[in-house]
């Protein structure tokens, strides 16, 4: 595993070396998505691959309390 090191600007904003933007095929307008595991934080480009297999993860879980709220006080 290669590390490499960037600096957080004042607006947020991070420079994703050549090198791994050229591994990952990360070009401008590519989005990512920040994922957070174990107090660890990994950037993930997204990608159909990404997407598909990211279908389902939630699947069983039922709606996030704010939502089933909402679908209740719209129902009633």
């Amino acid at each position: 595993m290669a590390i490499e090191y960037a600096t957080v600007k004042a607006k947020g904003q991070v420079v994703i070396p050549v090198d791994i933007r050229r591994r990952f095929q990360i070009d401008e307008g590519t989005r990512v998505a920040f994922l957070e595991e174990g107090g660890r934080l990994f950037v993930q480009p997204v990608t159909d691959e990404f997407i598909d297999a990211m279908k389902g993860i939630l699947a069983g879980r039922g709606l996030p309390e704010r939502v089933e709220r909402n679908r209740d006080r719209d129902l009633g």
